[in-house]
């Protein structure tokens, strides 16, 4: 079952990883980042809400009780983090965008310790700070290393990252209750209703897309917003928080390679060898646990 976990959290970094350069491509194709989050989330909410009315409506059933927690989670969960997260990403590369989103780890074991919410262990500890050392090798060995990122980028690019440790913690609470499906469709809608009064969808320029940038909002909207997040929770039924975030530092894996054939972006020797070590950081912590 833990290997399900794992698979599921290492396709929803995959699925990010492309998400990350696609939506930085359209960056430089002059489509603004809070513009693309509100567009990208309502038709993602859309198509969720239709699929699930479709194939299942007793998922859509909950709590009113619960409302609130809905709210916290689409508002902190995705909606701030992914709006900070664009904010990075617009004002610094996808590597280092992510390499401070993927501090989350550092914030998840330590509340994990603080809260013994998890069991800590020696070799999980080593495993994060492996896959997030990596994450720093990948930035650092850039051309210009690390001091091209202005402090612009860096916070809101950490604030992503607490809220995605938020996401993953307070998501999983929502688990005991519901489905990883209705968790992440009430996410999604509580999020929609954050941009609909943040960036109203009628206000956007919508008559100035091309059509390749609607192909690229269309698949940002529905395979990689849908699809990886749903991963990503279903990999918190099998795996502790951690665990699950630990893993998904895969992700700056994925971006920068394709950010390095894609956009352009250099890789030197010390960013292939800080991939090696997320890799390595990720394969350590699923033989800690099963050699425990």
């Amino acid at each position: 079952m833990e290997t399900r976990g794992y698979l599921l959290a290492a396709g929803a970094a995959c699925l990010w990883g492309l998400s990350g350069v696609i939506s930085k491509y359209l960056f430089r194709a002059d489509v603004r980042p809070i513009d693309l989050l509100s567009l990208r989330t309502l038709l993602a909410t859309i198509l969720l809400v239709l699929i699930i009315a479709i194939a299942n409506r007793k998922l859509l059933r909950i709590r009113k009780a619960d409302l609130g927690y809905f709210a916290l989670l689409g508002f902190l969960g995705l909606a701030a983090n992914q709006y900070l997260y664009y904010m990075a990403l617009d004002l610094t590369s996808v590597a280092f965008a992510l390499l401070l989103q993927y501090t989350a780890p550092l914030f998840l074991l330590a509340y994990g310790l603080i809260a013994r919410t998890e069991t800590m262990s020696a070799g999980k500890v080593i495993a994060a700070l492996t896959a997030v050392s990596g994450c720093a090798m990948m930035v650092g060995g850039q051309a210009g290393g690390v001091g091209p990122a202005s402090w612009r980028g860096i916070i809101p690019a950490l604030g992503s990252a607490v809220c995605f440790a938020f996401y993953t913690r307070y998501g999983q609470i929502g688990l005991r209750k519901y489905s990883a499906t209705t968790v992440l469709v009430y996410a999604f809608i509580f999020a929609s209703v954050a941009w609909l009064v943040i960036r109203p969808v009628w206000r956007l320029p919508l008559e100035s897309y091309s059509s390749q940038t609607w192909l690229f909002i269309l698949y940002l909207s529905s395979l990689a917003s849908i699809l990886p997040f749903g991963l990503y929770l279903g990999s918190l039924k099998y795996l502790e928080a951690s665990r699950t975030n630990i893993t998904s530092t895969l992700e700056p894996v994925v971006a920068s390679t394709i950010a390095w054939i894609w956009l352009g972006e250099h890789m030197t020797a010390w960013q292939l060898s800080g991939g090696a070590a997320v890799l390595a950081g990720v394969i350590l912590l699923q033989l800690e646990r099963r050699y425990r």
